[in-house]
C-alpha cells in the first residue's frame, strides 16, 4: 500500500511519471483537446479539474526550475 500519495494518482499514471527523464513532457489539457489524435500516451482522469490534477502530480514530481 503506498501511503501519502493522492489518490487521484491511479497506477498507470504513476508508472508514466516514474519513467519520465530529463525533456520530458506532461500536459494537462481539458475536454475540448483533441487529444487522441495528438497523444503519443494518453491517461485520463475523468471529472477532475486541470488546478487539482496537477496539484496531485506536482505532489510526487516537482517541476523543474533550471532554465
Amino acid at each position: 500500500m503506498l501511503i501519502n500519495i493522492d489518490p487521484l494518482l491511479h497506477p498507470d499514471l504513476l508508472h508514466a511519471l516514474r519513467g519520465m527523464g530529463h525533456g520530458d513532457e506532461i500536459a494537462l489539457v481539458d475536454a475540448n483537446f483533441p487529444a487522441t489524435a495528438n497523444a503519443r500516451r494518453l491517461l485520463r482522469l475523468d471529472g477532475v479539474d486541470i488546478p487539482r490534477a496537477g496539484e496531485a502530480i506536482l505532489s510526487v514530481l516537482p517541476l523543474d526550475s533550471f532554465v
